[in-house]
């Protein structure tokens, strides 16, 4: 597993929860995020996720992506221009989650996330 060297300060503005939809998928505010983790989740006009175990990926508008190998506990942090937003896809290919423009990095869960796209 790959490890993330560059650290980042990150703000988290409350201890808000929001919960997703019949998958249960949880995101959050934490104030003390994993540095490592959050480092590569910095990408100006853009959507980026990381996991725990050091994968990564950008989205630009337009663009999609699978995160079906995906397991286990990470960040995303949506920068997308014109409030753009990304939907988050579970295994039968519905939304269960949509990002909210301008937001993050929230740490979440994403064994329910099987793919995502990028709106704007």
């Amino acid at each position: 597993m790959r490890k993330i060297r560059n650290t980042v300060s990150v703000l988290a503005a409350s201890a808000a929860v929001l919960t997703g939809t019949a998958t249960s998928a949880i995101a959050t505010d934490n104030p003390n995020p994993s540095r490592a983790a959050a480092a590569s989740c910095t990408v100006s006009g853009a959507f980026c996720a990381t996991t725990d175990n050091g994968d990564s990926l950008v989205l630009y508008c337009g663009m999609s992506a699978s995160t079906r190998s995906w397991s286990g506990g990470g960040y995303w942090n949506n920068r997308l221009p014109n409030n753009g937003r990304v939907k988050m896809f579970g295994s039968s290919n519905t939304v269960i989650y949509t990002t909210p423009a301008n937001y993050g990095p929230v740490r979440g869960d994403w064994n329910p996330v099987y793919s995502l796209r990028a709106d704007c």
